[in-house]
């Protein structure tokens, strides 16, 4: 019998149920030894595919069971010989110490990694019903297109719509489910399907997809290739191995299953093809990957630095967690690049030598892609660049690229990008295109703008003229910082709470009893307004200062000069008790946002026990130069070396950002 006629075949027994946290239920009775049970050497130097090869047929025989590497060294010399993956079976040795060698790949699926893109013009498809989330059937128009299958075989649902190219099919909606019953016209499924869609077809893909097979306690090395190329698991595990390779994996088709406790190193060559550490392709589904660690080395071919996290087109709800990026040598491209899809990641680490982007997310056209409603949730991300002159480009932009599209229902919280170099045009957060409804950005830091893109070029075309391009509905940052904003169309379009400014001045406070005693004009309090300082037009420098002082015989003198200009001076008598309350703000304004060119100070000013000052407001120039300094004097009319003072109650000097009112 042909291998590929045996694998369509499908193994003896087919287990209907699903796979638990304590992995694939395979046939651990039958436990084959793959060098004394079938000659492969092991010695690193042998070509052990034939051997490999003949003992997974014979498991595939018996319905599963366990495939035993001891330890030693399985090479595979020829590309396209790589280890093909069948049912219900575990692969394990004894650790780092069982090497499996590979060439362009090391495991793949069944039919040579048929399953995918290139397949899926190729399959006998029959129209079902439309599906909504929470179903566990599928209905077929007839009873007799049923026949089609049988319990324990996998169906495709996809939709009607798709992206065709030469060669390739990539549909908007894929799900792969197992099929539990068969009743009448219909099949039940094993699983609840999470999404639903409209316009539908099904097939039996049975022979492309590898169900429940377990890898663990193998080092996997593929200098050229990727470790693991599957493309097409339903309920399988991959856990405790250590890889080496260009990537390391490649999944398609990755359903309800899970990759996790591995080590992996990543070299990239520039002599070489390199590819994306994660690929998660069109087909996955509730793909889970966890407790990884990822060393990577070396420098990408010009024009191809993939992103290290790539979540294709229309896979839908993959979790990523607890997963570190060591690459500190090595300029990475974008460290996420998603497409919309229910996905959740939380605490990611990576450090580079430089990065493009942090996250690339974008939604398809609304008129062909039903599920744009399914968002993003990413949580404790932290990023460490060390490259002086570059570090990363941009870090979070959210767009869509097609008409009436929108970005929907993103949660990104607790990430911060830290870097060494600093760039006025970076932009940490980017609404970049489309429309953005119900976006939360909660302590997000990094040093970059936020951002959006208010273009008339790339308005819709039945836009009025003064409309945003791009309007931003529902979208809150609390507790972020960054550089500053872009535009007052940013600070209009958006909800800020607690957020502030990285390069903002420190604020000047004095402790509370502080007694002010100088017998000159002195400074007791200054904030600088540095020239890397933004200010921007609605910016406000508050001044809060209490103060009181015993009976005294000399007159003390309580003075604010904003930017080299005494504003306001407050003297008070000798002979009286006195009490001093001042809340005053500078409010800047005119000119450009970045480019306030006056300032107006103003506000109360209490004086008891003495008669208060005339005063209103005082307006000045502001010019961004070294000396603007925002500063506090206080002074005593008294021989030198007497103790008398002012006492300190509150004083406080701090630049509050537009934004934190907005």
């Amino acid at each position: 019998m042909r291998r590929r006629d045996l694998i369509a075949a499908g193994p003896a027994t087919l287990l209907a149920g699903g796979a638990d946290a304590a992995g694939p239920r395979v046939q651990a009775a039958t436990t084959i030894d793959v060098r004394r049970d079938f000659g492969a050497k092991g010695d690193g130097v042998a070509d052990d595919w034939q051997a490999i090869e003949n003992a997974g047929l014979h498991l595939e025989r018996l319905g599963g069971g366990s495939m035993y590497f001891p330890a030693g060294r399985y090479r595979m010399t020829r590309v396209g010989k790589n280890i093909t993956l069948r049912n219900n079976i575990r692969y394990f040795g004894d650790g780092h110490a069982s090497v499996i060698i590979g060439s362009n790949a090391a495991f793949i699926s069944p039919n040579g990694a048929a399953f995918g893109r290139s397949s899926y013009a190729g399959y006998r498809y029959f129209t079902v019903s439309d599906v909504t989330a929470g179903d566990r059937e599928v209905a077929f128009a007839t009873a007799s297109e049923t026949n089609n299958f049988k319990p324990g075989d996998i169906v495709l649902v996809r939709s009607k719509d798709a992206i065709v190219t030469p060669g390739d099919v990539l549909p908007y909606y894929v799900e792969l489910n197992r099929v539990a019953a068969i009743s009448s016209n219909r099949l039940i499924l094993e699983d609840a399907i999470d999404d639903g869609w409209q316009g539908l077809v099904a097939a039996n893909v049975t022979q492309d997809i590898v169900q429940e097979y377990c890898i663990e306690g193998l080092r996997v090395e593929c200098e050229d290739g990727y470790p693991f190329f599957i493309q097409g698991s339903y309920k399988s595990f991959i856990r405790n191995c250590w890889t080496s390779g260009m990537a390391l994996a490649c999944f398609n088709g990755f359903v309800r299953s899970a990759a996790h406790d591995i080590i992996a190193e990543v070299t990239w060559r520039p002599d070489k093809t390199s590819a994306s550490v994660f690929e998660i392709e069109t087909g996955c589904i509730r793909a889970n990957f966890h407790d990884i660690d990822v060393y990577m080395a070396g420098a990408a071919r010009a024009g191809q630095r993939y992103p290290v996290f790539y979540c294709q087109e229309f896979s839908r709800r993959t979790a990523l967690r607890n997963i570190r990026i060591a690459a500190a040598g090595t300029d990475l491209g974008n460290v996420f690049e998603v497409m919309s899809g229910g996905h959740q990641f939380d605490s990611i680490e990576v450090t580079a030598k430089s990065v493009d982007k942090v996250l690339d997310y974008w939604v398809r056209e609304p008129e062909r892609y039903q599920l744009g409603e399914l968002g993003l949730t990413m949580s404790n991300v932290k990023v460490d660049t060390s490259d002086p002159s570059n570090g990363f480009a941009h870090g979070f932009i959210l767009h869509n690229d097609h008409p009436n599209g929108e970005v929907q229902n993103v949660t990104i919280r607790d990430c911060d990008i830290r870097t060494r170099s600093a760039r006025p045009d970076r932009n940490l957060i980017w609404f970049y295109q489309g429309r953005q409804k119900n976006i939360r950005l909660e302590s997000v830091r990094g040093a970059g703008q936020v951002a959006m893109n208010i273009s008339a070029g790339a308005r819709p075309a039945e836009a009025p003229a003064a409309a945003l391009a791009f309007p931003l509905t529902d979208v809150v940052l609390r507790n972020c910082e960054f550089t500053r904003l872009a535009s007052p169309e940013m600070l209009a379009n958006a909800s800020y709470v607690d957020c502030r400014r990285l390069a903002g001045p420190p604020a000047g406070i004095a402790a509370p009893g502080t007694i002010w005693a100088a017998d000159k004009p002195r400074v007791q309090l200054a904030v600088p307004l540095r020239p890397e300082t933004t200010i921007c037009c609605g910016d406000v420098v508050t001044i809060r200062i209490s103060a009181w002082s015993e009976p005294q015989p000399f007159p003390a003198h309580l003075r604010i000069r904003l930017l080299g200009a005494d504003a306001l001076t407050i003297d008070l008598p000798p002979s009286s008790s006195a009490d001093v309350d001042l809340e005053l703000a500078a409010i800047f304004f005119g000119g450009a946002f970045h480019q306030p060119e006056r300032f107006t100070l103003s506000g109360p000013v209490r004086v008891r026990g003495s008669s208060a000052p005339s005063w209103t407001s005082y307006t000045g120039q502001f010019e961004r130069r070294s000396a603007n300094l925002v500063e506090v004097l206080c002074w005593i009319d008294k021989p030198a070396g007497l103790a008398n003072g002012l006492i300190i109650r509150t004083a406080r000097v701090e630049l509050r950002e537009v934004e934190r009112g907005a």
